[in-house]
C-alpha cells in the first residue's frame, strides 16, 4: 500500500486537524517516545520503519499545507493593513503627483530602480503607479533592452524623457556604438520628446542628438565633461517650446526665438571659464528673455571683460529666483544694474570682494525692493552667517504671502555688507518681526570688531544659536553680558529682547562656567525688575554637544541663576545642517543633519536627570 503524495486545497477544519495531530507527534518526539502514536496517519499493514517513512512524509506535505495557508492568511491581513493605511486612501491622483515629485529627485537613469521600490509597498500603490503612464515615460541609455521596452509600451503616447549619460572623459568605441544605436531606437519609435538629457564627454558626442526634430521639447539639460568654447547649434534651427534649459560646460548658439519663451536658465561654467559666453553675451541672454522666472549663472567673469556698448536695463517682470555663483564683484554688479525685477524675492550671490563696494550695495538696495514689504508680511526673520556668507530668510505669516525674500550673500569680506544691511531694516518704519540669529561653524567672532555691534543694531532679536565651531564663542558671550553704550542714564543692552540661547560644544573652548559668568552678568540678583533697559529674562537655554565637561558644582550654581528659564543639557553629536536659499533649480551645498542623541535635561529647580 502506497500513500499519496498528492494532496487537494483542504478546508480549514481538516488543517485544524493535521495541525494538532503535528503538534502530538512533536510532542511525542520532546518525550523520547519513538512510537509515535499517530493512529490516523498509520498503516498496520507496513513494517515499523516504512510506516515512520511515510508518517514523516505526510506531515511535511501536511506542514507545507499549512504553511502555504498560513503565508496567504498573512498576505491578506497585510493587504488589509494597508488598506486602512491613511496614504492608500489618497486619491490616485494625488498619489501619482506624489511619485511624480519623488522620482524628479533623481536622473532618469534611476528611475526604473526607484519605480519598483514603489510598486513593491501596496497593491494599490502598484496600481496607481501602471495605471499612469507619465510614470513610465522616462527612457535612459543605461536601460537593458527589456526595460525600454516595458518603459515606452506603459507610457502610452504620453511625451517622453530622453537620458543619455555616461561618466567619464573618454568614450570608447563600443560605448559610441551604443549611444547610436540608443537614438536610433529612439528616433525609430515615433514618440515626442518632453525633456532631454545629455551627459557626454564632448560637445562633438552631443551634437548628434542636437539634429533630432523635437518640435514638443520643453527641458533640455547638456553637460559635457571636457569643456569647448566652439558652439552647437540646437536641432538644425527646430527648437520646439523651450522652457528649461540647463547647459555646463556647453556654449550653444542662440537666437531670440530660443530664448523667447525660456522659463529657466540655468548656466555652469565654473570648470569652463575660458569657453563660455562673455558677459555681454550673459546680458543679452537676459535681454531676450522676457518670460524668465529663474535665472542661475555660475562661472567667473573676469573684471577687465569689455563692454564695447552702454546695455539698457532690462526689466524680467516674472523673475523670482536669480542665482550668481562664484561672479566677480564686477559681474555681479552689472548683472544686477542691468536687470529691473520688481517681483524678485529670492537671491543667492557668491562673490569675491574688490573695489566699489559703495557701487554694489547701492545696486543691491536697487534689487531689493521686496526688503520692506517682506517686513510687512513677515512671521520671523531667520539670519545665518557663516565664515563669508549672510543668509537673510523671510517667514512670511501665510504659505500664500505674496511678499517674501530669501537672501544669500557670501563674499571673503562681509563687515561692510551686515553694516549696510542693519541700516536698510533700521531705516524702515514698520515694525521689526522677531528675528532668530544663527553663528554657524567657522564664523569668527574674533576677526573683525565691527561685525558683532553691527549685530547688535538689529531690533527684536529674539533667538540665538552658536553652532559648534564657532571662533571666539567667549567673546560674544563677553559683548552680550555688557551694555554696548547708554541713553541718558539708561544702559543700551544687545539684543534686550533676548528670549532663548542655545550653544553647542564638541570642538570649541566654551565651558559650564562661562554660561554661569554670562548670566551673573546680564541678569544679576540685584538688577530691579523694573530698571530701565533691563534686557528681558531668557526663557529658554539648551546645552548641545559631547564637549560639555562635567562640572557638577558650575551645573548646579547654573540651575540655581535659572529659575523659571526651561534648561536642557543634551549630550549628542553637532553636525551641522547649512542654511538652505529656497531655490530649487540650483544645486546649492548642503549636507544632511545626522543627530546622535543622548539627552541629558534637567530642571533648573531640580537637580534630576532623566534620560
Amino acid at each position: 500500500m502506497q500513500s499519496s503524495s498528492r494532496l487537494t486545497e483542504p478546508s480549514e477544519n481538516v488543517i485544524d486537524e493535521i495541525s494538532n495531530n503535528l503538534i502530538l507527534a512533536v510532542a511525542e518526539v520532546n518525550r523520547g517516545n519513538s512510537g509515535l502514536r499517530c493512529e490516523s496517519l498509520a498503516d498496520p499493514e507496513l513494517s515499523d520503519g516504512v510506516q515512520i517513512t511515510e508518517q514523516i512524509r505526510a506531515l511535511q506535505l501536511a506542514q507545507a499545507v499549512i504553511k502555504r495557508c498560513l503565508d496567504r492568511r498573512i498576505a491578506n491581513a497585510r493587504h488589509h493593513q494597508n488598506a486602512l493605511r491613511p496614504v492608500n486612501k489618497l486619491p490616485a491622483e494625488v498619489l501619482s503627483a506624489i511619485f511624480h515629485q519623488f522620482l524628479a529627485n533623481f536622473p532618469i537613469s534611476n528611475h526604473f530602480q526607484f519605480l519598483f521600490i514603489v510598486v513593491e509597498v501596496s497593491v494599490y500603490w502598484k496600481s496607481v503607479v501602471d495605471s499612469t503612464p507619465s510614470l513610465w515615460s522616462f527612457v535612459s541609455s543605461n536601460y537593458t533592452k527589456v526595460q525600454v521596452d516595458r518603459a515606452l509600451q506603459k507610457s502610452g503616447r504620453t511625451l517622453i524623457s530622453v537620458e543619455c549619460r555616461y561618466m567619464g572623459r573618454v568614450l570608447t568605441a563600443d560605448l559610441k556604438q551604443g549611444s547610436r544605436d540608443f537614438l536610433q531606437r529612439m528616433q525609430s519609435t515615433d514618440r515626442q520628446w518632453d525633456e532631454l538629457a545629455l551627459h557626454l564627454p564632448t560637445i562633438g558626442h552631443i551634437r548628434a542628438f542636437l539634429e533630432v526634430q523635437v518640435p514638443h521639447l520643453r527641458k533640455l539639460d547638456i553637460k559635457a565633461t571636457n569643456p569647448s568654447s566652439k558652439p552647437v547649434d540646437l536641432f538644425g534651427g527646430k527648437r520646439g517650446v523651450l522652457e528649461d534649459v540647463r547647459l555646463t560646460n556647453a556654449y550653444l548658439e542662440w537666437n531670440s526665438e530660443t530664448l523667447s519663451r525660456l522659463l529657466r536658465l540655468q548656466l555652469d561654467y565654473r570648470e569652463a571659464s575660458n569657453s563660455g559666453p562673455s558677459l555681454t553675451q550673459i546680458l543679452w541672454l537676459l535681454q531676450q528673455s522676457p518670460r524668465l522666472r529663474c535665472f542661475s549663472w555660475s562661472g567667473w567673469i573676469p573684471h577687465n571683460t569689455p563692454i564695447t556698448k552702454a546695455i539698457p536695463t532690462t526689466t524680467l517682470s516674472h523673475l523670482t529666483r536669480l542665482s550668481l555663483s562664484e561672479v566677480s564683484e564686477f559681474g555681479v554688479f552689472k548683472i544686477l544694474e542691468s536687470i529691473h525685477a520688481p517681483s524678485c524675492s529670492r537671491f543667492a550671490i557668491q562673490c569675491n570682494s574688490r573695489g566699489g563696494d559703495t557701487e554694489l550695495f547701492s545696486q543691491l538696495q536697487r534689487f531689493l525692493p521686496s526688503l520692506e514689504s517682506s517686513l510687512r508680511q513677515a512671521a520671523t526673520i531667520s539670519v545665518c552667517l557663516g565664515p563669508s556668507s549672510f543668509h537673510y530668510h523671510c517667514v512670511p505669516k501665510t504659505s500664500d504671502c505674496p511678499s517674501k525674500l530669501d537672501f544669500m550673500f557670501e563674499r571673503t569680506e562681509l563687515s561692510s555688507l551686515l553694516e549696510w544691511f542693519t541700516e536698510q531694516l533700521q531705516e524702515s518704519s514698520l515694525r521689526t518681526p522677531p528675528i532668530d540669529i544663527r553663528f554657524d561653524p567657522l564664523f569668527d567672532c574674533t576677526r573683525d570688531d565691527n561685525i558683532l555691534p553691527a549685530l547688535f543694531r538689529l531690533r527684536n532679536v529674539v533667538s540665538l544659536t552658536v553652532a559648534d565651531g564657532v571662533v571666539g564663542p567667549c567673546r560674544l558671550l563677553q559683548w552680550l553680558s555688557k551694555p554696548t553704550q547708554s541713553q541718558g542714564s539708561t544702559p543700551l543692552w544687545p539684543f534686550p529682547n533676548l528670549r532663548e540661547i542655545e550653544l553647542g560644544q564638541n570642538k570649541s573652548n566654551l565651558l559650564i562656567q562661562d554660561v554661569v559668568n554670562f548670566f551673573s552678568s546680564r541678569y544679576p540678583v540685584n538688577l530691579k525688575i523694573d530698571m530701565p533697559g533691563r534686557p528681558v529674562w531668557l526663557q529658554t537655554l539648551r546645552l548641545v554637544g559631547w564637549g560639555w565637561r562635567d562640572d557638577y558644582w558650575a551645573e548646579d550654581r547654573l540651575k540655581r541663576i535659572l529659575l523659571g528659564t526651561e534648561y536642557s543639557l543634551m549630550n549628542k553629536m553637532w553636525l551641522h545642517e547649512p542654511c538652505k536659499i529656497n531655490v530649487d533649480f540650483v544645486d546649492l551645498r548642503g549636507e544632511e543633519s545626522m543627530w546622535y542623541n543622548d539627552v541629558r535635561v534637567g530642571s533648573p529647580e531640580s537637580s534630576d536627570f532623566s534620560e
